[in-house]
């Protein structure tokens, strides 16, 4: 019996070790876990501190836990899609569920089998890179827009052949644009980025803030005759763009920010001078290779614009 009792005791004690040992361990893990959020802010703050190494830093926090492989699927918000991608875009769409921007710059397979394909699935893509390709994808872009009406941003720099149609599909599809990337087309098909062309997407896409058209050689904008004022960035740089054309910008442009003219040739200091009297706001504006700009002149004008910071000549 005494024996019994013992083992009885001893079998007590046991458990209740067990169980302080146990509620001890709870406590732990109650003291040491954070929620989902807490580590989303700690995350974001790491990737804000180092955006060139974002992607390893996800490598590296999804592979500790499920719950930061979670964390990181969420803040996952870009997307470089290359031609060994495709196969898996399926999956990674379903894993990366916040997706915003795609980068389809280093694609070299179809481009509109795989704006078709991207079509398919139910994302808020805001930005997109189609630079660097022989054309614009007419058809897959049509269709991306039918399906994906959130774009904001779209950048068509370095396209080998561009033409006219493909400006007038740009502003038919995408009236929600902020940003437009034409720059630097290889061979205009038509005076592609032409008067005709920018005044339909500046008329179409009322939200246009920033538009980039450098290197377009054939540029004229001298029959806009509407007023675009939520524009605040216009880069210009290297065109045929004269005073003329910067008077009526000084007009139409009445929100301009920053003004790139670099390399304009026939820009003169008359010019200059339109944009930055009627152009109040304007805080940077870049003058480098304008030959015929006196500098003199553009720096009295800076001193008369407290707004105007940056001149470069």
């Amino acid at each position: 019996m005494k024996r019994k009792r013992t083992r009885h005791s001893l079998s007590s004690s046991h458990q209740q070790w067990l169980s302080k040992s146990t509620r001890s361990k709870s406590v732990s893990a109650t003291y040491f876990y954070l929620p989902h959020e807490c580590w989303e802010f700690v995350f974001k703050f790491l990737i804000n501190c180092d955006e060139n190494n974002s992607c390893s830093y996800f490598k590296s926090l999804s592979v500790v836990s499920k719950q930061f492989l979670s964390i990181t699927n969420r803040l996952r918000f870009s997307l470089n899609i290359w031609s060994s991608t495709r196969p898996f875009l399926p999956s990674l769409f379903r894993r990366f569920i916040n997706l915003t921007s795609l980068n389809l710059r280093c694609y070299f397979g179809s481009l509109n089998k795989l704006l078709l394909q991207i079509s398919c699935f139910p994302l808020k893509i805001t930005s997109l890179n189609l630079s660097n390709h022989p054309t614009t994808p007419a058809y897959g872009l049509q269709v991306f827009s039918q399906n994906i009406t959130t774009l904001t941003s779209l950048k068509c720099s370095d396209i080998e052949s561009f033409s006219i149609n493909h400006v007038f599909l740009i502003a038919d599809c995408f009236p929600l644009l902020e940003e437009l990337d034409l720059s630097n087309p290889k061979l205009i098909d038509g005076y592609g980025i032409s008067e005709e062309g920018i005044g339909q997407v500046l008329r179409r896409c009322c939200n246009i803030r920033h538009l980039n058209i450098a290197c377009c050689s054939r540029v004229n904008l001298c029959g806009m005759k509407f007023d675009i004022c939520k524009l605040e960035a216009l880069n210009l740089s290297d065109t045929i763009v004269d005073d003329k054309t910067l008077y009526v910008i000084s007009k139409s442009c009445c929100g301009l920010l920053q003004l790139l003219l670099e390399k304009c040739y026939c820009v003169t200091s008359n010019g200059v001078k339109h944009v930055v009297e009627n152009c109040t706001l304007l805080r940077e504006i870049d003058l480098r290779g304008c030959y015929r700009v006196d500098k003199d002149v553009v720096t009295l004008m800076g001193f008369s614009r407290p707004l105007l910071r940056k001149i470069t000549v």
